[in-house]
């Protein structure tokens, strides 16, 4: 999985950790969390620490705003995108969510996490 993609995981299902769900399907979805975030969080530290070292050679203009050279703006965006696109060996577990017609979650956000996600329409069913 692509570090891009760990992060939008990561993020979808923080979204999803706010609904009210069965105790199991909130299991599976915090421990597939526990995995990733040692992944995000290890990125945005050295993202904000390069953007920190940007802002100590940066420039001030003459209305008092940082200016950071074009080469340093252009090598971080290849430096975060080079990152960004490193494969990250995660396996996250399938996800059940159970159609209960309480359950409200942005398209956005499912389509975010689909591949770890499967749908049950009814509860009173067995699969």
């Amino acid at each position: 999985m692509l570090l891009k993609e760990c992060i939008n995981v990561y993020k979808a299902f923080q979204v999803i950790s706010e609904s009210q769900l069965p105790l199991k399907t909130s299991w599976v979805i915090a421990q597939n969390m526990s995995k990733l975030q040692p992944i995000v969080e290890s990125f945005e530290e050295h993202r904000q620490a390069y953007i920190d070292t940007l802002r100590e050679k940066a420039t001030i203009d003459s209305d008092g705003e940082p200016q950071i050279a074009d080469e340093d703006a252009s090598d971080f965006k290849q430096q975060v995108e080079a990152l960004l696109n490193e494969d990250e060996k995660v396996r996250l577990k399938k996800v059940e969510l159970i159609d209960d017609g309480t359950l409200s979650i942005a398209p956005n956000i499912l389509m975010a996490a689909m591949d770890f996600l499967t749908l049950k329409t009814n509860a009173n069913k067995t699969s």
